[in-house]
């Protein structure tokens, strides 16, 4: 991959003398702090902030590059309400105290430029580094909290995230980075921006391998027959990811293609402990879209899209004495597209209607035991689709009042009808304050691996139901100067059927409607542009999520969430220094054990010298060495899982 990169970095060279890294600086430190910034994923169309009908949290690339965010997990671990859970495989995504076991983020949609990223298999929202683009290639990410499927269908339960790329314009000529890290980690990535023909062009690829950590401790395997609890070179990593976007006027492609490869050392499923045990996971998407504007009243939007998803698990069963390889297969083929309409002819109005599909033309799921005997325990091949229409009017009724109404229509992939509506009202009390109150409700429709997969450990159940959600949120907004703005939300939301991973009294595990819960709190923002030098963006998020049949507290739920995050002009020209301060409450386990909260510290200093061609950098991961852990899942036997201690990244980069 790395070597069929070498061509274009043969290419004509940047013609900006400055590096992109100081780009990124002077973007986060002058970037003006009130409204201005225009977004598309919170109805579809291009809106300021101020007139999206819920908030929206966004976070540019600068920012990003500048705190050092080494995965999009870690982008979205910055926004009020988002804590991780993170278990050696995979990462996932918790939003307003919600983060339940076995539930892959699939109530997370996950857009990347608009297009939906959450593949046919598991749904799932990934964000770590099975996140199929590289951290390097985003310019922002918008995230709205709360219900989203009255314009986005099944799976915005908890939020929409869109992943907005980098364009050529931003990233021109060929550019380079060599990255060495904690664990033996070792990164490399390579971008090429320009003009093809009529075309604008931008490439990036990422190159990682890691070794892991060498040894690993879990007590609950602390036994001879377990090495005494020590996994030994059970973590190693490795991943690849190439990405391509143009645009020919009005027409644009976007095109990803990812594979990771991940060992698994915590003997999670029930594999034997200290053994081979590893997932891999494919991603490929292509999508050509085209928009196309008649002045001011009317614009149109179509896009198609191809993608598949291919998933390979190995583990090794039975005893030391008897072992049994076992692996599990899924893979996904789909066809996808939207066609939207927004007309603004009526005065005081936006409509906007569109229609969606989904083609699951090809879905497999595969299990089995390897050992001779052979035995299958799933092999299905099938198929599925969902169609939508929806319609949103933005009404604005007076000159400081604006209501935005919202109905989404799904057939859902059983064939079944669910039908989600939105209400929104925004009043623009005062030139500085904004106030936006929104019910809206949501849902999220059972994955084939939740109906269909089984294997020795885990039972079907094609009984399962949509679960849904409904809510109500309120948010003010202050906007005193033009380097200073606030926020404060409070929201209600009930969750009912609740699809949850549950152990049965014969050892088995399912996926079940197991509940109603109920999530109340509020979250704070505030940013703050100092100087020129000195940029700070602080929030605090309070929540009570409970099980509305036992009153118990739901598991990963912390009750608090604090962030503080400081960006400044180091002490020599072209230095940046970021730090982000992360404070996670006390949480509690699936077996009911208190974690208690914890303090991280993450450090980052970059070096981009004016009319340099090359970067570096240094980030500090934890820099105090914080002890905590994460909840475990229910396929694990250890209740919680220890986080890495202290961790550091070294960059360097060059622009030819």
């Amino acid at each position: 991959m790395v070597a069929a990169f070498a061509l274009l970095l043969s290419s004509p060279t940047r013609a900006n003398d400055a590096s992109a890294a100081a780009d990124d600086l002077a973007e986060v430190l002058a970037q003006p702090v009130i409204g201005g910034s225009r977004l598309a994923v919170a109805s579809k169309y291009e809106q300021d902030a101020a007139e999206a009908p819920s908030i929206v949290y966004v976070r540019t690339g600068g920012e990003i590059r500048a705190q050092g965010y080494r995965t999009l997990a870690e982008v979205l671990e910055s926004l009020p309400g988002v804590h991780l859970r993170q278990d050696r495989s995979y990462t996932y995504v918790g939003v307003r105290g919600i983060e339940r076991p076995g539930d892959y983020s699939s109530r997370l949609l996950l857009l990347i430029d608009g297009i939906r990223a959450n593949e046919a298999i598991y749904d799932s929202a990934t964000a770590g580094r099975e996140f199929p683009l590289d951290v390097g290639l985003i310019d922002r990410v918008e995230f709205i909290p709360g219900p989203g499927s009255a314009l986005y269908g099944s799976n915005a339960v908890l939020g929409v995230v869109n992943i907005v790329t980098r364009t050529a314009s931003q990233l021109p000529g060929a550019a380079a980075t060599l990255e060495l890290a904690s664990a033996a980690r070792r990164k490399f990535t390579a971008t090429w921006g320009g003009d093809l023909g009529a075309a604008r062009l931008l490439i990036g690829l990422a190159s990682e391998r890691s070794r892991g950590l060498g040894s690993l401790y879990f007590p609950a395997y602390d036994n001879p027959e377990n090495n005494n609890g020590v996994a030994v070179g059970r973590d190693a990593e490795r991943n690849d990811k190439l990405f391509a976007k143009a645009r020919w006027g009005e027409l644009s492609l976007t095109a990803a293609l990812s594979e990771r490869l991940k060992a698994d050392p915590t003997g999670a499923y029930g594999v034997l402990f200290n053994t081979r045990s590893d997932s891999l996971d494919r991603y490929a998407l292509a999508d050509l879209a085209y928009g196309h504007r008649w002045g001011d009243a009317q614009e149109i939007f179509a896009r198609v899209g191809v993608a598949g998803y291919g998933y390979r698990g190995f583990g090794i069963y039975g005893t030391t004495q008897a072992p049994v390889p076992a692996q599990t297969q899924s893979d996904s083929r789909w066809l996808s597209g939207e066609l939207r309409y927004v007309w603004s002819g009526w005065p005081g109005h936006r409509i906007l209607l569109g229609t969606e599909f989904q083609d699951n033309w090809h879905q497999r799921l595969y299990s089995a035991d390897l050992a001779p005997p052979l035995q299958v325990y799933t092999d299905i091949t099938t198929h599925s689709s969902r169609h939508s229409l929806f319609i949103n009017d933005e009404w604005q009724i007076t000159a400081p009042l604006r209501l935005n109404l919202g109905l989404r229509g799904d057939r859902q992939l059983d064939g079944q009808f669910t039908a989600t509506p939105r209400v929104a009202v925004l009043w623009a009390a005062a030139p500085q304050w904004n106030f936006k109150l929104q019910r809206g409700s949501a849902f999220r429709e059972p994955n084939i691996s939740e109906t269909s997969y089984q294997d020795s450990g885990q039972a079907t159940n094609p009984a399962l139901k949509v679960e849904s959600v409904r809510s109500t949120e309120l948010t003010a907004l202050w906007r005193p100067t033009n380097r200073f703005e606030a926020s404060a939300t409070w929201y209600h939301l009930d969750l009912s059927d609740s699809i949850n991973f549950i152990d049965l009294p014969d050892g088995q595990q399912i996926y079940a409607n197991t509940g109603n819960a109920r999530a109340r709190g509020v979250e704070f923002e505030a940013t703050l542009q100092w100087s020129s030098e000195l940029r700070l963006r602080g929030s605090w998020s309070r929540q009570s999520t409970r099980d509305l049949d036992s009153s118990a507290v739901l598991s990963d739920s912390p009750r608090s969430v604090s962030k503080l995050m400081v960006t400044l002009a180091g002490p020599w020209q072209g230095t940046t220094l970021g730090l982000n301060l992360l404070r996670v409450g006390e949480r509690l386990t699936l077996a009911g054990q208190r974690l208690d909260p914890y303090l991280r510290l993450n450090a980052q200093f970059s070096l981009a010298p004016a009319g340099e061609r090359w970067s570096a950098s240094l980030g500090l991961y934890n820099l105090t060495g914080a002890r905590y852990a994460d909840p475990g899942g229910p396929e694990h036997l250890e209740d919680s899982l220890a986080q890495d201690g202290r961790q550091f990244r070294a960059q360097f980069g060059w622009s030819f």
